[in-house]
């Protein structure tokens, strides 16, 4: 019995050391600091996490890449981008519609327009010939948190130079219908706003819907002679319509792109100066696409080419008593088409 009271004598003073040291290596901490510390990981985890996916799409989820891939998996292929001015990264689709710019312009049209009565060996009344002049461009498409790739657009071109007039001229006197050339001026402005949704077919290629809607005018001021007098006539009128924009990249720097648009011809009116009241043209359709490329020359300007056919049609408009003679005129139906060439730089932002 004393040589097992003397073992636990023993032990106790041996751990009594140990006991010692455990405390001094292993404080123990208020519940108030544990609290803290946590705080304090919680929010370094969280800023660390913010830091790895800074400029990253918040819908993007990040691919699982196999180690061991096999020959019937496809290469991935990086999306191709444009890099924002202030550093992050874009698709390439997207930042050519995300653009202001200003573009010189180059306009051929041809304008034809016959009167009812006339007979067949009259021929047409004419105007044809360039015209010089520049368009402002503003887009831009944004992320909402239902929508993604939102667009707006807004669009202004305008026009100032002289073409040539070849029609008829009719004497009051006699009746009589002759031959007349001549020169006019033609002086054109056209304003459009475009509201749609982008669709990402692929990382390269985006379809633009947009529905469009503006205001156009065309002045022409046709010379006279000693035995023609010249007439200046003043059109103009509201447009609404439907579009399709369509963009593809080659590369991250260079992107294809191509337009396809219809819109109605609504309210257009003319008025000629001598002439008492307005003529009310009927409602007709305008057709127009175009075809063109948005190079990157650095990280915010771009460089832009594009060339556009549109064909238009006046429709026939109402009688109306002429000052000069007891007898009505009217505005007879008229069509046009023409094709625009413009170049210009654009800033991304």
């Amino acid at each position: 019995m004393r040589k097992i009271a003397l073992c636990f004598g023993v032990a106790a003073c041996s751990l009594a050391p140990v006991k010692a040291a455990f405390a001094q290596f292993a404080p123990s901490h208020t519940t108030q600091f544990l609290d803290e510390r946590r705080e304090d990981e919680l929010r370094h985890r969280d800023m660390a996490r913010m830091l790895m996916t800074m400029g990253e799409n918040p819908g993007y989820v990040r691919p699982l890449v196999d180690v061991a891939v096999g020959p019937d998996i496809t290469p991935y292929r990086p999306m191709p981008v444009h890099r924002r001015a202030y550093g992050s990264w874009i698709p390439a689709v997207v930042q050519v519609n995300r653009e202001i710019g200003l573009s010189m312009t180059g306009a051929w049209n041809n304008y034809k327009e016959k009167g009812l009565y006339q007979g067949p060996f009259t021929g047409y009344n004419r105007e044809n010939g360039w015209v010089p002049g520049f368009q402002a461009d503003a887009a831009a498409m944004f992320d909402t948190y239902e929508v993604e790739h939102i667009f707006l657009a807004l669009h202004f071109a305008f026009g100032d130079g002289s073409v040539k007039y070849r029609g008829s001229a009719q004497s009051f006197a006699t009746g009589a219908i002759s031959p007349f050339n001549s020169t006019s001026g033609s002086l054109t402005t056209d304003t459009r706003l475009e509201i749609g949704k982008g669709i990402m077919v692929t990382d390269r290629f985006m379809i633009t819907p947009a529905m469009q809607g503006g205001y156009w005018s065309w002045r022409r001021a046709v010379g006279g002679s000693d035995m023609v007098s010249g007439s200046t006539e003043t059109y103009g009128g509201f447009l609404a319509g439907i579009t399709v924009r369509l963009d593809y990249a080659l590369t991250d720097a260079f992107v294809v792109r191509g337009r396809l648009g219809w819109a109605e011809l609504v309210g257009t009116r003319m008025n000629a100066v001598g002439q008492d009241g307005t003529f009310r043209l009927r409602p007709r359709p305008e057709w127009e696409a175009s075809l063109g490329f948005d190079y990157r020359l650095m990280a915010a300007l771009h460089w832009t080419i594009e060339a556009e056919y549109r064909y238009r049609s006046f429709g026939r408009s109402q009688n109306l008593l002429y000052r000069h003679a007891l007898c009505c005129i009217y505005e007879p139906s008229s069509w046009s088409n023409g094709v625009q060439l413009r170049t210009g730089l654009a800033y991304a932002f």
